[in-house]
């Protein structure tokens, strides 16, 4: 048997960064903490099944799957998120949405929220994480992506949230509601990649992200196109909807809110200074 320290020595020495990465994967594998891999190295062993799974997993890692993805685990706002293969990772500049969210309402309000494409639902449960007398519900076109965030809510407790398999085309209030109460805050981090930019993203995201939650059609913006219009339908007058969007498209997408008399209350940008959220409202 060979014990973490020599196949972190033998696997992990391309950079700090790929060692660091290998001592989680063995972590899960054994079922401890990171912290116990780093304080003992030495003594801490793999079985021979053990370490042919370790295997497997390196041959993952080095075909450039991301280790979120290995790990099936990814931190998002104040929580870790259960994800895999049929949803899109986290990323931190989506967390943007939940501070503008957080900067538009009082944390003590009683809210209702629609999140659209919920995928892992990441977006959706820290909202209710942080609006502890709210409600919401998360669609999404994918069975599959829907299995993932209720995973997800179980799992972190949140009783006032509901996931529904749909396509924000066919989706109705009158489906989850008889009354057909609407929303004070809708939410998306819809797809918005143009067809033709796929073949070049970096292949940890092309080759393991689902295509369904990147590719936003020809003009990157088909899945705003279909959205929008449903907005006043969905959204309390007094509502607002957050969106995330590209870094280029906010002349369009602001053009397409016009269009289906919607207003542009404010642009969020992210660390890096690029526009990545806008805020809008129903025409008054």
């Amino acid at each position: 048997m060979n014990s973490v320290g020599d196949l972190i020595l033998k696997y992990g020495r391309d950079s700090e960064k790929t060692a660091r990465d290998l001592r989680r994967v063995i972590a899960k594998i054994k079922g401890v903490g990171y912290e116990k891999i780093i304080a003992d190295p030495t003594n801490i062993f793999l079985t021979k099944k053990e370490e042919s799974l370790f295997i497997a997993m390196l041959d993952r890692y080095r075909k450039c799957e991301p280790i979120s993805k290995i790990l099936n685990k990814r931190s998002f706002w104040n929580s870790e998120f259960f994800i895999n293969q049929h949803v899109l990772d986290p990323r931190p500049e989506t967390e943007l949405i939940i501070e503008m969210v957080l900067a538009h309402f009082d944390k003590s309000s009683s809210l209702d929220f629609l999140d659209l494409g919920t995928g892992s639902g990441c977006i959706l449960l820290s909202l209710l994480s942080e609006y502890k007398k709210s409600r919401g519900i998360g669609i999404d076109i994918s069975q599959k992506a829907i299995e993932v965030a209720e995973f997800n809510r179980r799992k972190m407790g949140v009783l006032s949230a509901k996931f529904i398999e749909a396509d924000w085309n066919s989706f109705t209030i009158g489906k989850i509601n008889k009354k057909e109460k609407k929303f004070d805050v809708i939410v998306s981090n819809p797809p918005y990649i143009k067809t033709s930019d796929i073949p070049g993203l970096e292949p940890n995201v092309r080759e393991n992200d689902p295509l369904l939650a990147l590719d936003g059609g020809v003009d990157g913006l088909e899945a705003y196109a279909a959205i929008l219009p449903h907005i006043e339908e969905w959204l309390k007058p007094e509502g607002l909807a957050f969106f995330e969007v590209g870094h280029t498209q906010v002349p369009e997408i602001s053009k397409i809110l016009r269009n289906n008399d919607l207003s542009v209350l404010g642009i969020g940008t992210d660390m890096n200074g690029i526009d990545r959220v806008i805020v809008a409202s129903i025409m008054q």
